[in-house]
């Protein structure tokens, strides 16, 4: 059930204080819902932060080679540069079709705030390899989606919920812990102006001998948020019900970000509120006008 509410839901969302559901919740729950919460706003963040660095860098490459993509082309990936907010981002491909095929770096760019401020492009002959995180991010690029199959994950929302065999995919791997360790999203598509698909979206972890475990699938509904763009959105509010945890994930995180309007997660009897990848507290979801169904 999703639905949408203007200004005076929004306002509800705003203003209403977090004090009162806590009675239905002992401390512990909600500082460790708030918890997630903050973690989930940190990883979406972190999403559209590589997102955009791929993004800008995969439509420079493009505009370099005028459109004529170097066979073996895989995408990009994106780490964080020794300065704060640059982004060391790598245009990836591949010697040959075979499945031990190295991989290499056909471009490299330096992202900080948007723009590119330094640029490498190189011929698939001459094009470096890849190794160490690098190249496990790009191996990441390629695996994500075949596990997501592989795990019987085949049934994704078109149209009006009705399930279909053509898919497209949107990966997007994040920089390595620490440890080694990261995660990669495979999002269900297209996401696109006016359109942006809540549901089908996984993440597949991975840890330094490879993919760890089962994809999890973080948002099971065939839920599209869609906008007129040309509309002045800016004042309502998209909710949709999560019956999948007791706060958002990083997918609500990430969408909230990509959408022009407000977006209300509904746990329970609670709504949480969200704007521009932002989550603030919960509040009781009937405070906030939205009842179940309607």
């Amino acid at each position: 059930m999703s639905m949408y509410r203007l200004l005076a839901a929004a306002a509800a969302l705003a203003l209403a204080t977090p004090a009162l559901p806590v009675l239905a919740q002992d401390t512990l729950d909600i500082a460790g819902r708030s918890e997630a919460a903050r973690a989930a706003e940190e990883t979406g963040r972190l999403m559209v932060d590589v997102q955009n660095a791929t993004a800008i860098a995969q439509q420079q490459y493009a505009g370099m080679t005028e459109n004529a993509v170097t066979a073996g082309y895989m995408g990009a990936i994106a780490m964080p540069g020794e300065a704060l907010g640059v982004w060391d981002t790598v245009i990836v491909g591949r010697r040959g079709e075979a499945e031990d095929a190295p991989f290499v770096a056909l471009a490299e760019y330096e992202i900080a705030g948007g723009e590119i401020t330094g640029e490498v492009i190189h011929t698939l002959a001459d094009a470096p390899l890849l190794d160490g995180r690098a190249s496990a991010m790009a191996q990441a690029r390629l695996f994500a989606p075949r596990a997501v199959i592989a795990a019987g994950n085949t049934g994704f929302c078109v149209g009006d919920g009705a399930q279909g065999s053509t898919v497209v995919f949107s990966t997007i791997v994040l920089p390595p812990r620490e440890d080694g360790s990261f995660d990669a999203y495979v999002l269900n598509g297209p996401i696109e102006p006016g359109a942006i698909p809540l549901g089908k979206h996984f993440r597949v972890s991975f840890d330094a001998f490879g993919i760890d475990g089962e994809p999890t699938l973080l948002t099971d509904t065939c839920e599209v948020v869609t906008w007129d763009p040309a509309a002045d959105t800016a004042m309502n509010v998209y909710v949709t019900e999560y019956a999948g945890g007791s706060a958002p994930n990083e997918i609500h995180a990430f969408v909230s970000s990509l959408l022009p309007m407000s977006l209300g997660v509904v746990t329970g009897d609670e709504i949480w509120p969200m704007a521009g990848g932002m989550i603030a507290p919960p509040v009781p979801a009937a405070e906030a006008g939205y009842v179940s169904g309607e």
